[in-house]
């Protein structure tokens, strides 16, 4: 991504819907998303692990052989909620530099863009350092089409494309954004959608993703 930047990214960010999830980390991603719903009535909740076919860190590429990030996502009230369990904690990403590995804390917003290499344009415009940029593997990617019934030639059309990136406005802010494409609305619909049906009770809290 990032070549000679032609464009003026002056209002790239202005007037964007970021609420469609907060971001947090966590050394228990089911005890925290457990307490969460126990104190704010969240939930139901997604599980499932992300595996990486490449992932990039501060514009180097990292080993991510073996890297898991076990990710639960939910609705609470009318927006959503992610908890992410790195493993190992150590690979870096945005959670290794910005969280503690036995403390739970919160990490960053989410926020949709109609494209990431144009987002990646924009953070080079604005002076916004990128974090990581993450490349699914491609079999996970497909797992978890299949048990949510996105469309799996889409995904296929999407391989070797990266499927988020997190931009460090610490600095200025305090926190890290994450951009997604649109594709990830899919996601976010059916964990809002889940909520309606959900009777509130423990033993259908959690949700297998795939």
């Amino acid at each position: 991504m990032a070549g000679i930047i032609t464009k003026d990214y002056t209002d790239y960010l202005k007037d964007r819907d970021w609420v469609h999830m907060l971001g947090f980390c966590a050394p228990d991603w089911r005890g925290f998303m457990t307490e969460h719903s126990r104190l704010f009535g969240s939930g139901p909740f997604f599980y499932t692990t992300n595996t990486f076919g490449k992932l990039l860190y501060r514009g180097d590429e990292v080993d991510c052989t073996g890297l898991e990030f076990h990710a639960c996502y939910g609705a609470w009230g009318s927006h959503s909620i992610e908890v992410v369990q790195p493993d190992p904690f150590e690979v870096p990403t945005m959670f290794s530099e910005f969280n503690e590995p036995d403390k739970p804390g919160f990490n960053h917003i989410h926020m949709f863009v109609e494209s990431l290499e144009e987002a990646q344009d924009a953070c080079d415009f604005l002076g916004l350092p990128v974090i990581t940029v993450g490349y699914p593997d491609l079999q996970n990617a497909l797992e978890k089409a299949r048990a949510t019934g996105a469309d799996e030639e889409a995904v296929k059309a999407n391989a070797g494309k990266p499927s988020f990136m997190v931009a460090d406005l610490h600095k200025q802010l305090g926190f890290a954004v994450q951009f997604v494409e649109p594709r990830a609305k899919f996601l976010h619909d059916a964990i809002i959608g889940a909520r309606a049906k959900w009777d509130g009770s423990e033993e259908s809290m959690f949700i297998p993703l795939g």
